[in-house]
């Protein structure tokens, strides 16, 4: 078993997911000499379809190629627990019961903590932290852990952060 795979997300362009070889762990991918597990993305949501309450599946692209997401909310780290939740709706009620002045702000920022974990639509730029995984087919797909809503000014930035990482380290490293 490979122990020795880069720890963090490897940040890369959707076609790259593809090129990426299998190791001898299904889990462990190699590419430019770099092992990895766990990969980032940026790209614009083409489709999103099959969604249900606490999953849907998502199509995103960039400038390179286009690959099939699935996203389970309750595996995201950024998710408030079902406890969590219900202390601040209880803390909430008590605080309009009482007639606080703050309850307006409570209660936009319980909407916030408490909102979809789908806030997102076609056409909204995605950064996804996942996994590559084989489906049925044997399609390489990306099980995400976090999908984050960004703009339009953070896929230019993101283009830009690649582009470096690609010079610089990447295809430098698999020269040598």
């Amino acid at each position: 078993m490979m122990n020795n795979y880069q720890p963090y997300p490897l940040k890369l362009y959707i076609q790259d997911l593809f090129r990426a070889k299998n190791t001898e762990n299904k889990y462990i991918y190699e590419i430019f000499g770099l092992t990895f597990k766990n990969i980032m993305i940026h790209g614009v949501i083409t489709s999103i379809y099959n969604t249900t309450n606490i999953t849907t599946n998502i199509e995103l692209s960039d400038a390179t190629g286009s690959v099939q997401i699935y996203y389970d909310s309750t595996k995201s780290n950024i998710n408030t627990s079902p406890a969590i939740l219900k202390d601040l709706y209880h803390g909430f009620s008590e605080a309009t019961r009482a007639g606080n002045d703050n309850v307006p702000i409570m209660s936009t920022l319980l909407d916030r903590i408490a909102k979809n974990p789908f806030n997102f639509v076609e056409g909204d730029y995605l950064s996804v932290v996942g996994d590559i995984f084989l489906d049925d087919k044997s399609v390489r797909m990306v099980s995400a852990f976090e999908c984050l809503k960004t703009s339009v000014e953070r896929d230019i930035v993101w283009m830009e952060e690649l582009k470096y990482l690609y010079e610089k380290f990447y295809l430098c490293n698999n020269n040598k």
